[in-house]
């Protein structure tokens, strides 16, 4: 007769253990993943995309990998990141106007690597930079901006392609635009970086009051989105810094607008 013992799962332990004394050491080897890094995001910069992550605080954690995708389902590793304390990336080998797509990992001191980050996180780098404006009655061939040209500067205000251009009235200070520009006043912002995505409604045409510190965004006839915050005005000139999304209608700088 055959008999089947049934030991009970608290002996397993010690059974594994059967062989190993003082002149054997068993070794038990690590094959668990760290936890999966979560809360990944990108900002979008000129020539670059910082990509932050939350971090994680388990013992063995050695650090992260970074992924890169231009179709969101090919991801090729770019960066290791032997550091748990660091949680942020900034890849500057990108292009202008052209979307990648991220994910994070996280691996540890034997080697195991984490599940890609769950987020659909993905963006697109835009051209940014500064310009002074002068008042259209005062200076008016320095006094208007194309932001599909911004690489010009200052232009004529009656230019067809201008899209904004500088009025001073009494201290009372407006950009205004001609060929069909929609404008909207964000409110005050620090820096230019903290308004990262347009508003889907409450657009203006033709003119809108300029107020330092605020940050105005843009929806130009030719369908990119565009965001300028304002450095200085005065009756003289208005210097502001701008960022301009060259691809038409990208939801990442800004959603479909309503």
């Amino acid at each position: 007769m055959n008999f089947t013992a049934v030991l009970p799962t608290s002996l397993m332990p010690m059974i594994l253990f059967l062989g190993c004394g003082a002149e054997k050491e068993c070794e038990i080897t690590d094959t668990t993943p760290p936890a999966t890094p979560r809360g990944v995001r990108t900002i979008t910069g000129d020539g670059r995309i910082t990509i932050e992550w939350f971090g994680s605080d388990e013992p063995d954690l050695a650090g992260y990998r970074v992924y890169r995708s231009e179709d969101g389902v090919h991801f090729d590793l770019i960066a290791e990141i032997r550091s748990p304390q660091i949680t942020r990336y900034v890849d500057e080998d990108v292009q202008n106007g052209r979307t990648y797509y991220y994910a994070v990992s996280s691996f540890d001191f034997e080697g195991n690597e984490s599940d890609l980050s769950p987020e659909e996180v993905w963006d697109t780098p835009r051209p940014e930079g500064r310009v002074t404006l002068e008042e259209y009655e005062i200076s008016p061939d320095y006094s208007g901006f194309d932001f599909s040209k911004p690489e010009q500067g200052p232009i004529p205000f009656d230019t067809p392609s201008t899209d904004i251009y500088f009025d001073a009235d009494d201290g009372v200070f407006y950009f205004l635009s001609d060929n069909g520009t929609l404008m909207q006043d964000v409110g005050y912002h620090a820096s230019l970086d903290e308004v990262d995505i347009a508003p889907e409604a409450g657009y203006v045409g033709d003119i809108i009051e300029v107020i330092q510190g605020h940050v105005y965004v843009f929806y130009t006839p030719e369908g990119n989105y565009a965001k300028a915050r304002i450095v200085r005005v005065s009756n003289a000139a208005v210097t502001f810094e701008w960022a301009v999304q060259m691809e038409p209608d990208n939801p990442q700088f800004a959603p479909p607008r309503r």
